[in-house]
């Protein structure tokens, strides 16, 4: 079975096949996001364990969206820079749901979560 063949791509790169395509030139390198690293929020991992033992599900529920608050407010600068909208991080956080809660136990330490959060939301951040 043959290949796709772009015209002009047998003798060009695949940046040049990619600018036939699109009519842009691709990026030469992934943009590169930088979030400040996030201190621990210790009232609030305070406030959450307090309310955990009488209100498990709640406290397991309202986690993420109270970390993704105070990391929007701590990352506001480079969120607007970067084009990432409130609602990425919001996602971002509740699909780390058990991670938060593995903290919130004391079985998750802050700096292994907060490298996990930031990550998942420069992966979720859009392609300009």
């Amino acid at each position: 079975m043959a290949g796709i063949v772009i015209p002009g791509s047998e003798v060009g790169s695949t940046r040049s096949a990619a600018r036939q395509l699109t009519g842009k030139t691709p990026p030469s390198a992934p943009r590169a996001i930088e979030l400040k690293p996030l201190s621990e929020p210790v009232e609030l991992l305070a406030e959450l364990r307090a309310a955990a033992p009488e209100h498990p599900a709640t406290a397991r529920a309202s986690a993420p969206d109270l970390l993704a608050d105070y990391a929007t407010d701590v990352w506001c600068e480079e969120l607007e820079a970067a084009g990432i909208a409130e609602a990425v991080v919001l996602h971002a956080f509740a699909t780390c749901r058990r991670e938060i809660w593995l903290w919130i136990e004391g079985d998750r330490r802050w700096d292994q979560l907060a490298g996990y959060l930031s990550a998942r939301v420069i992966r979720r951040a859009p392609i300009l």
